[in-house]
């Protein structure tokens, strides 16, 4: 149809935010469903963890949920106050003798989980509806099967009420209040401020580590265990179910390390609350980040394809994509101008050379919502004043767009690689596609000399790999094929590993490529999203 005779872009006109927590306004007014949402709504279907990238819509789908359904607790990391847990001189003094405390990051979880379901089911807001629902519960489950469980509710349970992160303390206390007294017990007089697990002597660090294991492996996992079985008889009405969401895993919500070890934990109690059949927990990771804890926590005999039913990938195709940016163009400009429906078609440039312009913006995405959105916004910002988009606009908005991209893209990988845009001057006015031979060594050793040299902030695998060929402990081949697996990883480039395969990169489902697999003679392509920013010319 006609663009609406009257429509002007604004200045400050955009189709929607970044963050999905700023974007409410379009995603209630133009949400794409996919189908996810309706996965994540049923709580027998196992699919409960929401991984993909950055921008692919991980967080639009929980706002959906909280919006379409009654019962949603929302549980977020940084309330928890798990700074307790990396602040207690006591614990980290175990941690550093090699105690494995998983089992106590389970107990955690188990414990705010089922905590957080029965208070918003009993309405448990203060003393008196706590007693209340302790009579209530006692007296529908008085079979021993329910014993157990009702015991460790009143033991633990007498402040229903309070935050989470009081509860998280008042477990946290009692556990190094046990681990001290066991371990007093058969090493008396045993310090445990910061450093004293280093000034024991062999033989009391193996009895240290010994009675401590043995009191966190008794952690009363069996009676959490009773109470998830509880939960499941407590929660009996299939009308009513309930959703605990959590989100924002990826912020510093706590010291790193411990971090990854909470999230291993919390997938492995996402998993056993699976037993509840009208409840479900869901949590959203990015794919780099369950890639971290695993590698981390990774223990022999682990195998992920046990967790592999609980994933729910957030993948996107052109037709869904191109539908999220005319919803978009649509509500925007309706609200002002039209009842009538407007696509992208009455306002981007109608022919382009290869291809709509429509194509030419989603080849320069990561098949995301999240690129095509900040795209669009950079055409709108060109096209202040005017009621359509022209080519030439199309061309600039590309640019800003190319190099938003890239910086994105490094804060995106920052707590991998915090030295990666150093390292990306290597693709600068470089053909557009080109196979590895034509980088050089003495191009491999002076990016290495330059890094090296101005000194890194922070070191990551790719400061070492740089400071390893400056040093000759590895040879500047093996370097870039280390160091095209990363750019491959992240997005800035795709591979074609032989000559009778295609060209694959991150959206082509393929989550990794190691370094052996590439050879001198494996073809490069850049991604058109960074075309602009680094200068890259014609093949």
């Amino acid at each position: 149809m006609a663009k609406p005779d009257r429509f002007r872009f604004r200045k400050l006109d955009n189709i929607g935010a970044a963050a999905a927590e700023e974007d409410k306004r379009f995603l209630q007014g133009c949400f794409v469903d996919t189908g996810d949402l309706e996965i994540l709504s049923d709580c027998s279907d196992p699919r409960r963890l929401i991984l993909g990238r950055t921008g692919t819509g991980k967080t639009a789908l929980l706002v959906k949920l909280n919006e379409t359904q009654e019962r949603v607790i929302e549980i977020k990391p940084e309330s928890l106050a798990l700074s307790y847990i990396s602040n207690s001189t006591i614990l980290s003094f175990f941690a550093d003798l090699g105690v494995n405390l998983n089992i106590f990051y389970k107990l955690l979880w188990r414990h705010v989980l089922t905590v957080e379901l029965l208070k918003h089911h009993f309405k448990i807001y203060n003393e008196e509806s706590k007693k209340t629902f302790i009579a209530r519960i006692t007296s529908l489950f008085k079979d021993d099967k329910h014993r157990k469980a009702i015991e460790y509710l009143e033991k633990w349970g007498r402040e229903f009420w309070q935050e989470t992160e009081y509860r998280i303390q008042e477990v946290t206390e009692k556990l190094e209040s046990d681990l001290k007294a066991s371990v007093r017990a058969g090493v008396p007089k045993v310090s445990f401020d910061i450093g004293a697990a280093q000034k024991l002597t062999e033989e009391q660090k193996q009895k240290v580590i010994h009675r401590a294991q043995d009191v966190v492996n008794k952690v009363q996992i069996r009676q959490l265990s009773d109470i998830i079985d509880l939960v499941d008889d407590v929660l009996d009405d299939p009308q009513q179910r309930y959703y605990i969401v959590i989100d924002r895993l990826d912020e510093d919500w706590v010291e790193e390390e411990l971090r990854l070890r909470l999230i291993r934990a919390l997938i492995e109690t996402i998993r056993d609350f699976k037993k509840v059949r009208h409840a479900k927990v869901i949590s959203v990771l990015r794919l780099d980040l369950l890639d971290r804890v695993l590698k981390l926590t990774r223990a022999p005999g682990f195998q992920e394809e046990k967790y592999e039913s609980m994933y729910l990938h957030v993948d996107w195709t052109r037709k869904e994509l191109i539908e999220v940016l005319d919803s978009r163009i649509d509500f925007l400009i309706k609200q002002r101008y039209t009842t009538q429906k407007v696509t992208h078609k009455d306002v981007l440039p109608r022919r382009m050379e290869k291809g709509g312009a429509v194509d030419f913006m989603l080849e320069r995405t990561l098949m995301r919502p999240r690129d095509v959105i900040q795209f669009f916004n950079y055409c709108i910002q060109q096209a202040a004043g005017r009621p359509a988009i022209t080519v030439q606009m199309l061309r600039t908005a590309e640019g800003e767009y190319s190099r938003a991209r890239l910086r994105s893209l490094a804060d995106e990988w920052y707590a991998d690689y915090p030295n990666l845009m150093d390292f990306t001057a290597i693709l600068k006015s470089k053909k557009k596609r080109f196979s590895l031979k034509e980088i050089s060594r003495e191009e491999c050793e002076d990016l290495c000399l330059d890094f090296v040299i101005q000194g890194a902030a922070q070191r990551d695998l790719l400061s070492v790999l740089a400071s390893q060929v400056i040093d000759d402990a590895l040879g500047p081949e093996d370097f870039k094929k280390s160091l095209f697996q990363v750019f491959y990883r992240v997005g800035l480039v795709e591979l074609k590993l032989e000559s009778f395969d295609h060209f694959i990169g991150v959206t082509s489902g393929r989550r990794s490529v190691s370094p052996a697999e590439l050879t001198e003679n494996t073809k490069v392509a850049i991604h058109p999203t960074f075309w602009r920013v680094f200068g890259s010319k014609a093949s």
